[in-house]
């Protein structure tokens, strides 16, 4: 499949992390009136999360790590993105405990 993510991670390229998000919110969203009909990389919802991280919106990028989890729980388990993705929704849970304890 044609990568469809090139402007999303040129927009981060030049540290523009709203429009990068925006685009890869385009792209991982199915617009049923639209003229495209693909499915989207699982990679494009992993990359999505950690913009959502670094953006400093814990709660989404959680949702997008596990949506990209469950798309991804039969592939090899020593992807690094797989890997990676787990690791760092662990730690999103473990901060939202801690958040929630105070």
């Amino acid at each position: 499949p044609i990568p469809r993510d090139g402007l999303a991670r040129a927009y981060y390229a030049r540290g523009d992390l709203n429009n990068a998000i925006e685009e890869y919110e385009r792209v991982t969203s199915f617009d049923p009136a639209g003229p495209e009909r693909f499915i989207p990389r699982p990679q494009y919802h992993y990359r999505l999360a950690k913009l959502y991280e670094e953006k400093g919106w814990p709660g989404l990028a959680a949702q997008r790590y596990k949506r990209f989890l469950k798309i991804w729980k039969d592939a090899d388990k020593n992807l690094p993105a797989r890997s990676d993705a787990q690791s760092r929704l662990a730690k999103l849970k473990a901060g939202a405990m801690r958040r929630e304890s105070l």
